[in-house]
This record gives C-alpha cells, sequence and structure tokens, in this order.
C-alpha cells in the first residue's frame, strides 16, 4: 500500500509536468503557424496596389491594328509592362521573362494575357509593334495608343516616362517604369511586381495574388 501511494506521489506530478508541456508544444506550434502565416499574409500584401484601382474604359490599337479596350482585359489576368520596341535592354529582357512566365501560368490558366503599352508611338507603328511582339510569343498583346490622353492606360496606371530627344536625331532612348502591372479579371488594378525580375518569382507571386483575391471574391 505504501508503494503504491509513494508511486502516486512521484506518477501525479509527472502527468501533470508532460499535460503542461504537452499544452505548451501545442501552443508554441499554434503561434507559429500564426507567425508564418502573418508573414505570409505581409508578403502577399506588400504585392497589391495600395488601393485597388478599378480600370476606366479606355481605347487603343493592338499590334493587328484592331481596337482593343475595356472589355479585352475583362474576365482575364492581365500582365502589363509598358516599354517602346528600341529598348535596348529592360524590354526585351523583361519581355524574355515574361514568355517564360506565360508558357508556364497557361498550362494551369485559361484566363492569362501580357499585355506589352509602347510608350512611344511615334516610332513603334503597328508593323514593328507586331514584329516585335511575335518574336517573344505568338499570343502576346501589343498596344500602341497616345500615352498622354486622359484615359489611356498610361495615364490610368500612372506610369513615368521621358524622352532623351534631340531634334535633329531619331534614335532617341526612353526613360520609363521596369514593373510589371497586374490586372484581376474584374479590372481592378490590383498589383505591381518591380524588378529584378525572375520567371519562377512572378509564378509564385501570381499564385500568391490569384489566391488571396480569389478567397476575397
Amino acid at each position: 500500500m505504501l508503494t503504491k501511494l509513494s508511486n502516486s506521489k512521484f506518477l501525479i506530478p509527472a502527468m501533470v509536468a508532460l499535460a503542461i508541456l504537452a499544452t505548451g508544444t501545442g501552443f508554441y506550434i499554434s503561434l507559429k503557424q500564426s507567425q508564418n502565416q502573418l508573414v505570409q499574409n505581409n508578403e502577399i500584401r506588400s504585392l497589391f496596389w495600395p488601393n485597388p484601382k478599378q480600370i476606366k474604359n479606355f481605347s487603343a490599337k493592338d499590334h493587328n491594328g484592331n481596337a482593343f479596350e475595356l472589355s479585352n482585359i475583362s474576365g482575364k489576368w492581365s500582365f502589363i509592362f509598358f516599354g517602346y520596341t528600341n529598348c535596348p535592354d529592360i524590354c526585351p529582357i523583361t519581355m524574355s521573362v515574361m514568355a517564360n512566365v506565360y508558357q508556364h501560368l497557361v498550362s494551369y490558366y485559361d484566363n492569362i494575357q501580357i499585355i506589352f503599352v509602347t510608350v512611344d508611338p511615334e516610332r513603334d507603328t503597328t508593323e514593328k509593334l507586331s514584329s516585335y511582339i511575335s518574336f517573344f510569343d505568338q499570343d502576346f498583346v501589343g498596344l500602341s495608343g497616345e500615352p498622354a490622353i486622359e484615359n489611356s492606360l498610361t495615364r490610368q496606371i500612372g506610369i513615368p516616362y521621358y524622352y532623351n530627344k534631340k531634334k535633329e536625331n531619331n534614335n532617341y532612348l526612353v526613360d520609363h517604369s521596369a514593373s510589371i502591372f497586374v490586372i484581376d479579371p474584374k479590372t481592378r488594378l490590383i498589383a505591381k511586381l518591380s524588378p529584378p525580375h525572375q520567371p519562377e518569382k512572378i509564378i509564385e507571386q501570381f499564385k500568391k495574388i490569384k489566391r488571396f483575391i480569389d478567397a476575397k471574391d
């Protein structure tokens, strides 16, 4: 009897200690999961435009000379990059990256489009834009139009650009944004992807953005 009591005397504290340890471990795991979720949410939120902007109707011409407007981006995830065909580095590099991104994403989603908007319509004729876009992917869309007009995509998104232009020289450079902008199927400007651009990074960013938007909607 004394032996049983003696064993009980040690057994009960041990059980209590184990229960406390288990509770503490469960709490730690739960806290760690919450912290990880918070980090992931913060990473996703850092990609988003401060206030999702509803894109208004606009009028442009695509690389085939056809009208392109708001209805052409409705119902689709649009990756939009602003540049010009004479760009020596940023544009071809970014478009090559987006070609890889596109080929991956279209294997899983059927509403993805890549849009290249020229900020140099004076030199980027329909023929030149068509040749340039097709080099990267036949499905890509090239857009041209006066970037300074009020409802142009360039103005609505707020893209800065500057012509390093001399009157006697037509071989000028244009300073412009190197970011990629994401418009969702509801035609809301929701994200800005900043350089440097890598295919794997953009694909992962897009999947996070899409999951977040799908959960909210």
